[in-house]
């Protein structure tokens, strides 16, 4: 018996095997790109590029994985430099000048919460600022006592109102802020009050219990003092209220 041929083995044709190679080259080209998007710490992302190439067989910084590393460091190059441009444009008008009034951030809480008055008002009579025997009587009772030994700041604000006041010679402001200093003064002296607590103020004319005149409408209530006890502290307004010298 002859022997059977053997059917013709098919042959694969060359382009195939070439064909195979680039898609796995595609494929590990994807790959690295989202292994490098995801990456977020630079070292990690070194290893990465230095692993690439050395299995590329290339050295000095060639080669796809050194390729797109310039690619991504010019991207992030770009983002911060554009960044920068933005920040410059943003600080166009702040004053960077150190020698302009006004540069160093000082902030200062000049009154702090809610105050409550302390007492009565305390009444003057008609462009007066002399402290009746009446109202020294009324300090003594009424005010002093609750705010002797306090560490906390109190304002005394001082009042004025009415024509017949402002022919007196004395604007609103200084008639009031005499009307207050007498009854600091008044405090300290004869009440025992430490004078550092004591702020003394005026409103002038701005702050009226009545908008009547003084022929019997009322407007003497606004010829007053009001003593008033705040939430804030001696320390927290000044650092040596006493003016010891001492470094705090």
């Amino acid at each position: 018996m002859g022997k059977k041929k053997e059917a013709p083995k098919a042959e694969v044709p060359e382009w195939v095997v070439t064909f195979g190679d680039l898609m796995s080259l595609l494929l590990c080209f994807f790959v690295l790109l989202v292994s490098f998007s995801e990456m977020k710490k630079p070292r990690e992302y070194q290893k990465v590029i230095d692993s690439v190439n050395e299995a590329m067989g290339f050295k000095g910084g060639m080669g796809l994985a050194h390729l797109i590393e310039q690619a991504d460091n010019s991207m992030v190059s770009n983002q911060e430099e554009r960044a920068k441009r933005d920040g410059n444009k943003r600080s166009t008008n702040v004053n960077n000048d150190s020698n302009v009034q006004g540069r160093e951030t000082l902030v200062n809480i000049v009154q702090e919460g809610a105050r409550h008055a302390i007492g009565g008002s305390i009444m003057f009579e008609v462009g007066s600022f002399e402290l009746s025997k009446r109202n020294q009587d009324m300090i003594r009772d009424s005010v002093a006592p609750k705010i002797r030994g306090l560490n906390y700041i109190c304002p005394i604000v001082g009042h004025a109102w009415g024509l017949e006041e402002k022919r007196s010679g004395m604007g609103f402001d200084e008639l009031g802020y005499r009307r207050a200093q007498v009854i600091k003064d008044f405090l300290v002296r004869e009440c025992g009050v430490d004078g550092a607590i004591l702020r003394v103020e005026s409103a002038g004319d701005t702050e009226p219990m009545s908008l009547a005149e003084d022929s019997g409408g009322g407007g003497g209530s606004n010829r007053r003092v009001q003593v008033y006890q705040t939430g804030r502290t001696v320390s927290q307004t000044h650092p040596d209220p006493n003016f010891t010298g001492a470094d705090n």
